[in-house]
């Protein structure tokens, strides 16, 4: 039995290798939680660098969630710190004042449920916005998921050198979605076959791209262990064994939580040596973030400076409804 199952998984693993370079190397999310703190490690995967911008966003901003007649429009409630692609537009990443996080990944072959006249749009692109700025919890998300109609939305890849642009325009917008609270809460959102499928529960605590989800279980339980490839299947595994060795040395407290995931960083990072992945199909770490549930703020890395960008919510009016584009003024804190 044992043997079947090995060559099952094999079989899974192996059709992830024939998977085309393009769909298989983008970001990795992973998040750890340990007495009272809990931190939050993604990477930025990308064509090229996507000119992120920081921005702080107010309680009560005003939001229409999509270029729609249909657009769900609120105020925001709470207030949040957004990481918005300069250049694609999308909010990729995102943590509000209670310290709910959420992070958009690339998944080539989703598929968005058809939209219900009976609800109001909210675009793929503003739907990380839309996760932190209503509500506190990952219960309180996932339950407002089946009032909303997450509807496509155009967005714009980053030419390479030598290669043509790459758009995605369908109603297959290939993202999918992870969300983590406080209380050690988690879940990870996908849109597949024109359904909304939901991993909720505190064990899913990493997420890369290709394949679905439901494989990465399957190769969970069937026992795969990772390789040094940093095709999707492999950076996950190392996360959850770095993950694993956290919690068996029983990591606590904010400094040695944040210490210990950066050196999760390390193992799942791409590289930045070939930024051109038409050209060398390549798709390197543009930037990397640790987002600090506990103190509300973030760590940020970009690919071409050795610098670390510090954010916090002490950094913009938050009780304001203004949206203010941040920059890093300070250093960080030195942890200790």
């Amino acid at each position: 039995m044992k043997r079947v199952i090995h060559e099952i998984a094999a079989a899974a693993v192996l059709s992830l290798f024939l998977l085309p370079a393009g769909a298989a190397l983008a970001c990795t999310w992973a998040v750890y939680s340990g007495g009272t703190s809990s931190v939050v490690a993604r990477t930025m995967d990308w064509y090229s660098d996507d000119g992120a911008v920081v921005e702080g966003h107010g309680r009560n901003v005003a939001v229409k969630a999509a270029d729609t007649p249909n657009a769900l429009e609120y105020k925001s409630k709470y207030a949040s710190i957004q990481i918005r692609g300069g250049v694609s537009g999308l909010v990729s990443e995102a943590m509000n004042e209670k310290g709910l996080q959420c992070s958009l990944l690339f998944l080539d072959g989703s598929q968005l449920p058809v939209p219900s006249p009976q609800h109001r749009d909210v675009g793929i692109a503003n739907f990380v916005s839309y996760i932190v700025s209503n509500f506190a919890t990952v219960n309180e998300a996932l339950a407002a998921l089946p009032s909303i109609n997450v509807y496509p939305a155009a967005f714009h890849s980053i030419q390479g050198s030598n290669g043509p642009r790459l758009d995605y325009e369908t109603q297959n917008t290939p993202l999918h979605f992870a969300v983590a609270d406080t209380g050690g809460d988690r879940a990870v959102i996908e849109f597949i076959d024109g359904a909304v499928k939901v991993y909720h529960g505190s064990q899913y605590d990493a997420m890369t791209n290709e394949p679905h989800y439901d494989v990465h279980l399957y190769l969970d339980s069937a026992g795969y262990q990772p390789n040094g490839t940093n095709l999707p299947v492999d950076r996950r595994a190392r996360a959850r064994m770095y993950l694993a060795d956290m919690r068996g040395r029983k990591v606590d407290g904010s400094p040695r939580t944040l210490l210990a995931m950066r050196g999760l960083l390390a193992t799942v990072n791409a590289g930045t040596e070939q930024v051109d992945p038409v050209e060398n199909e390549v798709y390197p770490t543009m930037w990397s973030v640790l987002a600090d549930q506990e103190n509300r703020a973030y760590y940020l890395s970009r690919y071409n400076t050795w610098n670390t960008e510090y954010y916090d919510f002490s950094m913009f009016p938050f009780e304001q409804a203004k949206v203010v584009k941040l920059k890093t003024t300070a250093k960080p804190p030195v942890i200790k």
